[in-house]
């Protein structure tokens, strides 16, 4: 206020459903784009999600080039904003799937979907992701180098109370990220509750009402032509999911798509130091590319 400039005070409150709105609005643009995106009078995506569905396999392969065609902004978004849109991109596509099978039915019950992305888009070495493609959607060139058997990843935790039986339902996003349990019970207390009090960390985890998915460790490293002269290889770990799980084997050259994010090394937490920002990167899946597929 001292420095002789404009200084503004916002008096009403904003508006809360600008949000909503924006996010209804990318989500019905992607479903016009699933169902109406053609090539020579050919429903690309509408056939592809039809037939999964009749397979079982509830998963739509989309080219980010078709979306530019579609919607330049919205392709824009998806790359630099991943975390947000894909969401929104796999309910559209749940959505289109209750409507190409359940037309007449709108209580009909659809699995949940996953989105797989490719591109042509230009490559990103592994010594060139930085702090600035955080959080971004990139391609990654490479040879794998190992591959974990496939484990079982929570997406959503159903937790009790030990004392007084409090359900809870605690949503896990993908990747390497985890949960912390809630250390107090959620319960609404009545006013003048006689009970005494829930004890701290009262949760605990009821497996067989969790939902979980399967998921893979990948480790990809550089290919030796992407090798500066005289450097030793890179590696990066990967995150493979549902259906991204299995699909390469150690040795195998393959171009992965995912965002570039971090995660906090297990033996970092406990340590004491300078080091306590310091994040692990890793990549989450979202497309896996073999040379023999390309």
């Amino acid at each position: 206020m001292d420095r002789q400039s404009v200084y503004s005070v916002s008096v009403f409150q904003s508006n809360a459903g600008a949000n909503d709105d924006s996010r209804l609005q990318t989500l019905e643009q992607l479903v016009t784009f699933i169902l109406q995106f053609r090539h020579d009078n050919i429903f690309i995506y509408r056939d592809q999600l039809k037939e999964n569905a009749l397979l079982k396999k509830y998963y739509c392969d989309v080219n980010i080039g078709d979306l530019i065609k579609y919607n330049e902004e919205l392709a824009h978004r998806l790359v630099t904003e991943p975390a947000e849109i894909i969401p929104l991109f796999e309910a559209a596509l749940k959505k289109c799937t209750h409507r190409i099978l359940f037309p007449h039915d709108s209580k009909a019950v659809v699995p949940e979907h996953q989105l797989l992305l490719h591109s042509t888009a230009e490559d990103v070495s592994i010594r060139n992701l930085d702090s600035m493609t955080i959080a971004r959607l990139v391609r990654v060139p490479g040879i794998v180098i190992g591959a974990s058997v496939m484990s079982s990843k929570a997406t959503e935790l159903h937790i009790q109370c030990r004392n007084c039986l409090h359900n809870q339902t605690i949503p896990i996003l993908g990747g390497f990220t985890g949960v912390t349990l809630p250390r107090q019970c959620g319960r609404q207390r009545p006013p003048n509750d006689p009970s005494p009090k829930c004890p701290l960390d009262p949760y605990f985890v009821i497996h067989e009402k969790s939902q979980f998915v399967d998921q893979q460790i990948i480790k990809l490293q550089e290919a030796p032509d992407q090798v500066p002269v005289g450097e030793l290889p890179r590696h990066v770990l990967i995150s493979a999911d549902r259906y991204l799980t299995n699909r390469v084997v150690p040795g195998s050259r393959c171009t992965i798509m995912g965002i570039f994010s971090i995660y906090q090394n297990k033996g970092s937490k406990g340590s004491s130091g300078g080091a306590v920002a310091i994040r692990t990167p890793y990549l989450r899946a979202v497309g896996i590319q073999t040379d023999s597929e390309t």
